[in-house]
């Protein structure tokens, strides 16, 4: 599903991005471009980061 319409990103693409080490929303914005534009997008990638974290294992996401 699209989460950031405006830059065209998806879950997969969030999830992609936690498993090859973002950590928060500026993590996030800085490779996918999520939250740049209208930021409405901003509460979904950080729920579906702080998800991917908690099931990777790893500790909680930062900078959320």
């Amino acid at each position: 599903m699209y989460v950031c319409v405006c830059n065209s990103v998806t879950d997969r693409d969030i999830l992609a991005a936690a498993e090859n080490g973002a950590r928060s929303l500026e993590d996030l914005s800085e490779e996918l471009n999520v939250a740049t534009c209208c930021g409405r997008c901003a509460t979904c990638a950080k729920n579906l980061l702080n998800q991917s974290c908690q099931h990777a294992g790893t500790a909680a996401c930062s900078g959320n």
